[in-house]
């Protein structure tokens, strides 16, 4: 489904840029194309925390023709993870008390967002410019 492509092209790429604004923004000066303070809302982060997550699931269902569950693979599992990190990094900005399962998740992912967002960009873009490649 081109549609389903599409969509997760752009969300990964938004996602990634979201994780890893404060370090692309330093390199790149993204704040003269992007508006910062909207990658610092908590609100953001949960919708686009909660899009990513259910396309990167809509990713492992749709694949190419002949492979139909490992076509979009790299995608499915970036869009998964930054979907994760970002709904993590929502709930513990809003929770008072936090489980230790989400500490544990923060632990990896929340204090490694940089590195999740620029590998979900690259793979993002990877995707978009090599569409038929079996693992992208």
């Amino acid at each position: 489904m081109i549609q389903i492509y599409l969509v997760s092209v752009v969300v990964n790429v938004l996602a990634g840029i979201t994780l890893s604004y404060g370090f692309l923004d330093t390199r790149l000066r993204l704040s003269g194309v992007f508006n910062g303070e909207l990658f610092e809302q908590p609100r953001f982060w949960f919708g686009l925390g909660s899009l990513s997550f259910i396309i990167g699931f809509l990713k492992l269902l749709s694949g190419v023709a002949e492979m139909p569950v490992i076509g979009d693979l790299l995608p499915a599992i970036a869009g998964l993870v930054m979907g994760m990190t970002l709904l993590v990094q929502f709930y513990r900005s809003r929770a008072d008390v936090v489980p230790d399962p989400v500490v544990t998740l923060e632990k990896v992912f929340v204090a490694n967002k940089t590195a999740v967002g620029i590998v979900g960009i690259v793979v993002a873009i990877a995707h978009f410019l090599f569409p038929q490649i079996l693992f992208l």
